[in-house]
């Protein structure tokens, strides 16, 4: 079944003018893997192949600075990777988006030379942020705040967006 609904999509011609759109697997839009499936493993590789060149400076690091400084450090180079873009790609299966799920964990423990056995909530707690799927809830979550309660706030094309 598969095998016939991408034949079909293969089959599908868009133009644009007298141009004929390629199809792509995947292309790049504001710094955003947009894959032909919509399932951001594109996007999601992206991330944790810039953000796990990290983990081994961290271990290098971590007993040098202090905490105030490796969070700093954090926030610069690998939250900002990870909240970018996060409440359209990591709309995602729990698989896919896990390996990041796994890196960040991973990345917090090491600037907090703690134990694999410490609590998950204590590593986030102590950096002050959230697991990646509370972060993708956070700004959707806030959009619904200022449609419901600062409505004026909101660009006019949400004017109608929760009717």
């Amino acid at each position: 079944m598969f095998g016939a609904a991408s034949e079909k999509r293969s089959r599908i011609n868009l133009n644009i003018g007298n141009t004929v759109l390629q199809q792509v697997e995947f292309s790049k839009y504001l710094g955003v893997y947009i894959d032909s499936d919509l399932s951001w493993q594109q996007h999601i590789y992206f991330i944790y192949n810039k953000i796990i060149k990290f983990t081994s400076i961290f271990y290098k690091i971590r007993n040098i600075l202090s905490l105030d400084i490796l969070k700093m450090i954090y926030f610069a180079f690998v939250y900002s990777h990870l909240v970018y873009g996060i409440e359209i790609y990591a709309n995602t299966y729990i698989k896919n988006i896990n390996k990041l799920v796994i890196l960040n964990k991973k990345i917090l423990r090491t600037l907090q030379n703690a134990s694999r056995d410490t609590n998950t909530v204590e590593l986030y707690t102590k950096f002050t942020t959230l697991p990646i799927p509370a972060l993708h809830n956070c700004p959707i979550l806030k959009l619904v705040h200022k449609f419901t309660y600062h409505h004026d706030k909101l660009p006019t094309i949400f004017s109608n967006y929760f009717y």
